[in-house]
């Protein structure tokens, strides 16, 4: 099976540079798009007010809710891809392959679709505030023509890691990013638009990303090579994609559905602390994006080895992912309580939505690395193809214990606080099932 200089041998050979280094380029590439998407929230908190930032910030959670779906089916294609490379199976890859990339295009245009149709009707769905909703409208409307070529982007980022590839997909961030600023400070700042500007600037980079993926694809001198000619839905692959993609599309869903009851009751407080939690949810996006490159690791390694077979590397691949987990947890706490309010500095000069973001950053970036720890359990169970289960239990742990919590214990404290106690406890919850899902597995694979 042929192979290019990009490519790693992941059923061979050490483990720890190997996974450092594709967890380093994946979170480059993570932190860059991140930092591209802070600088929408810093030029409209900064340049076009509250009601701007809010209105960016409460669509959040909504964008989420449809996208991570049909994300959770570019994982389904990373497993897919993985486990057919390691089995060494040259067809089944190149179906794959042009299955992802239909997926993708049709995904796409369904999540524009519904969002162009409904958008009044899905920000009333989470309570957005009146002064808001024009903010909002027009951020969701224009931000939705981008999803096809950020669907395309994400699919074939998901076949490059599939070979452990993950320094070019860094490249096409870095370049688009670049657009992304610039053109936001000539939308907000020199034709002073508002939402609506930092929204267009991102669909123009997305556009931008998809055009460059799809050609280094087209180009590439593998069995991972696209021919737009060939760009169909492989019944065989498109079984697989979905056996694995599904429950994590339903999970990152549900998980979105939890997040937009949470936003709800965020909504509640008034605009100024809509403005504040949309601070930290960008801000600690940092922190998930390096989280979840251990994530990748641990699922893109975990899904060669288990198509080989190699069972003793699975635990190891556990070792070194958890240890770089509570390396990243250190990091997390360092930065929260050293720089915290300097970060939230940059994004707002309103002191009123300053207070109601540090007290939320203080819950959240005490515990985030918690998620980390969940996160390469989860990882390895994907990779080791037991989505379902992995599903089953994220759903639980995550989600049952996060609207349990909203709906019951939040109404009878009240406080803001209380309010964000239900991410600690659901990460907790999840690190727990995932482990006892893991040894079940693990016991049952390992002796078949």
């Amino acid at each position: 099976m042929a192979a290019t200089k990009n490519d790693v041998d992941m059923v061979n050979g050490p483990l720890w540079g190997k996974m450092l280094s594709f967890s380093l380029f994946y979170m480059m590439t993570a932190l860059l798009q991140n930092l591209y998407s802070a600088a929408d929230v810093i030029v409209v908190g900064r340049f076009a007010g509250q009601d701007a930032l809010a209105g960016v910030g409460t669509c959040t959670a909504l964008v989420n809710l449809f996208l991570n779906f049909f994300l959770g089916l570019s994982v389904g294609a990373t497993i897919v891809l993985g486990q057919a490379i390691g089995a060494k199976n040259k067809d089944g890859i190149e179906k794959v392959v042009h299955t992802s990339v239909a997926i993708a295009i049709y995904s796409g245009v369904i999540v524009s679709v519904c969002c162009w149709l409904f958008t009044k009707q899905l920000l009333r769905m989470i309570d957005v505030p009146e002064s808001v909703m024009p903010e909002a409208a027009d951020y969701l409307r224009v931000i939705a023509i981008g999803y096809v070529p950020s669907l395309l982007y994400s699919f074939g980022a998901a076949i490059l890691r599939a070979k452990g590839d993950t320094k070019r997909a860094m490249y096409i961030v870095a370049a688009s990013g670049v657009i992304n600023v610039l053109l936001n400070l000539f939308f907000v700042c020199v034709l002073k638009m508002t939402a609506s500007g930092v929204a267009l600037a991102t669909v123009i980079s997305q556009m931008f990303t998809a055009v460059v993926m799809v050609s280094l694809l087209c180009h590439k001198t593998d069995e991972t090579r696209i021919s737009l000619q060939k760009i169909r839905m492989d019944k065989e692959a498109l079984c697989k994609i979905l056996t694995f993609g599904v429950p994590s599309g339903i999970q990152g869903s549900v998980n979105s559905i939890a997040n937009v009851l949470v936003q709800s009751a965020v909504n509640g407080f008034g605009a100024t602390a809509v403005a504040g939690s949309s601070i930290i949810t960008n801000i600690t996006s940092f922190y998930m994006v390096m989280i979840n490159s251990v994530y990748q690791a641990a699922m893109v390694y975990t899904s060669q080895n288990y198509g080989a077979r190699k069972f003793d590397r699975i635990k190891k691949i556990i070792l070194v992912c958890m240890t770089y987990a509570m390396g990243l947890w250190a990091i997390d706490l360092l930065v929260t309580f050293s720089c915290g309010k300097v970060l939230i500095g940059l994004y707002t000069k309103d002191l009123s939505v300053a207070e109601w973001a540090w007290r939320k950053f203080q819950i959240l970036g005490t515990f985030y690395g918690l998620l980390g720890l969940g996160n390469v359990m989860s990882g390895v169970l994907r990779g080791m193809g037991a989505s379902i289960f992995n599903m089953i239990t994220s759903l639980v742990g995550i989600c049952g214990i996060r609207i349990l919590w909203v709906m019951t214990a939040f109404p009878k404290l009240g406080s803001y606080e209380s309010l964000w106690a239900c991410y600690p406890l659901s990460w907790v919850g999840i690190l727990i099932l995932h482990t006892i899902m893991f040894l079940v597995l693990f016991k049952r694979e390992s002796r078949s």
